[in-house]
């Protein structure tokens, strides 16, 4: 699941698959016209795949691998027949080029998408691809490239491997030189995908100055797609409000409801890359507005950038499963008897064995749900922390709710070898099934912006639920 690739339907006999592999930090339109190109060279699909730096002290101006994901997801999301693939950038290790045929085997016959400069000096061994890669000079016997090239600096045919395919796109820019130009205040609207660049400047990437959790936007032009909670009166009513802006393609994602609605709107949609804006229909509504103007173009809105839980679970048989979770993901018993389980943080075990009713790993947007009615206090969305809460703790005595930083990597395991205390596990409220494990981190790729009006004060309302009004 951490590719979050699409199912192929139907068989993959004469399929081929082109693999495009590189930082796209930033994609940009000479990428697109390389994706183009490919298509129209007969392949069935091109996965575009970005990679974590290759040398061991990472290139510091580089965007982050969230950001990275995200560019990479719009720049490429409107092309017929491709995918992004996010699997490097989630797991953070490189994946040998070699090993990219057997990774997408499944999917078709696979070809890699490389540039001019790896074949040079292939007649003499010398290449890039013989001389640096991992088994370099197998791969290039047994691999299938095609190879992008310009006029400008045309390749010789003894150059090229056994199996090779050409192609001629010309404008390549390096994407070290697009980052220079940010940083030195150009414009590069014409180098990069619209959406691309909106981005870039909303969180002031490649400018050198920390990219802020909160930023603004104007609804213009206003495009929604509209989720409600059809169970609900007042929110099909507002539906029915809100139905004039319905259109695609889609500049947000407008959820009526209440905090579940939000949930599952964030669980279906987090790959469009949109702003949520929430309107509440329901009865506490965290995650939403309160009101919004019946005029939206122009609207000005605060949007908070919040990542999403990475979670993977091994079942008692040792399956292991992937899931993402907006709000939280916890571990609770499954039987009559409490649960028995060890608690270990950044792969430190921190709490040898405890007895209760199961354990929880919140985000700052889940804080204020079922970790708080397990007794943790509700933190601000912005907030760079984790909380970790326990059910019904009876050992260890001392057990509260604790907050963690970010960064922090949760593992919880089920200490019963018996059978008499199983457990099972959730993400954002939906069932997993049994389990004997579960570890929580902050996922390095996905995440949702969460929109709200300026007049919508998120500490107010924070203070609120903290301290109710007297009647």
């Amino acid at each position: 699941m951490s590719s979050f690739l699409p199912p192929l339907d139907g068989s993959v006999v004469g399929r081929r698959v082109a693999v495009f592999t590189g930082s796209f930090d930033p994609p940009t339109n000479y990428h697109r016209e390389v994706v183009r190109r490919v298509r129209e060279a007969g392949f069935d699909e091109v996965i575009v795949r970005p990679v974590v730096p290759r040398q061991a002290t990472p290139d510091g101006e580089h965007a982050e691998p969230l950001h990275r994901a995200v560019m990479a997801d719009l720049a490429f999301r409107d092309l017929t027949g491709v995918v992004v693939d996010l699997a490097e950038l989630d797991e953070g290790k490189h994946l040998p080029d070699h090993l990219l045929a057997t990774t997408y085997a499944a999917r078709g016959e696979v070809w890699q998408v490389v540039a001019a400069d790896f074949v040079r000096g292939g007649q003499q061994g010398t290449s890039l691809i013989q001389s640096h890669w991992q088994q370099g000079e197998a791969w290039w016997q047994q691999g299938r490239f095609v190879i992008v090239g310009s006029r400008l600096a045309p390749l010789s045919p003894a150059d090229l491997p056994p199996q090779a395919l050409t192609l001629t796109v010309e404008d390549h820019i390096p994407t070290a030189e697009i980052r220079r130009w940010v940083f030195e205040g150009k414009d590069i609207r014409g180098y990069v995908p619209e959406a691309v660049y909106a981005y870039i400047r909303r969180y002031r990437l490649f400018t050198g100055i920390p990219t802020p959790r909160e930023t603004r936007i104007q609804l213009d032009p206003v495009r929604l797609r509209v989720v409600w909670d059809e169970s609900n009166p007042q929110a099909v009513q507002l539906a029915e409000r809100f139905q004039r802006w319905v259109a695609e393609p889609a500049t947000a994602i407008m959820v009526l409801g209440g905090d579940g609605t939000m949930l599952a709107a964030i669980r279906r949609y987090w790959r469009e890359r949109l702003p949520f804006i929430g309107l509440n229909a329901g009865t506490v509504g965290f995650l939403l507005n309160e009101e919004l103007p019946d005029q939206l173009v122009g609207l000005e809105l605060v949007v908070y950038r919040l990542p999403m839980l990475r979670v993977e679970c091994t079942t008692p048989d040792g399956q292991v499963r992937l899931g993402l979770a907006y709000s939280d993901a916890w571990v609770e018993r499954d039987s009559g008897q409490a649960a028995w389980l060890s608690l270990e943080v950044d792969g430190r075990l921190q709490v040898p064995r405890i007895v209760g009713d199961g354990l929880l790993v919140a985000t700052p947007a889940g804080s204020s749900g079922y970790a708080r009615a397990m007794g943790a206090t509700p933190v601000p969305l912005s907030a760079p922390v984790l909380t970790l809460a326990g059910s019904n703790v009876f050992q260890p005595y001392f057990w509260k709710p604790v907050t963690l930083p970010e960064t922090a990597r949760v593992r919880i395991c089920n200490l019963d070898e018996r059978g008499k205390r199983p457990v099972r596990g959730f993400l954002d409220g939906h069932p997993l099934g049994p389990i004997r494990t579960m570890e929580v981190r902050l996922s390095s790729i996905a995440a949702a912006e969460l929109a709200f009006t300026p007049q919508y004060d998120l500490s107010e309302r924070l203070l609120r639920s903290l301290f109710p009004q007297r009647d």
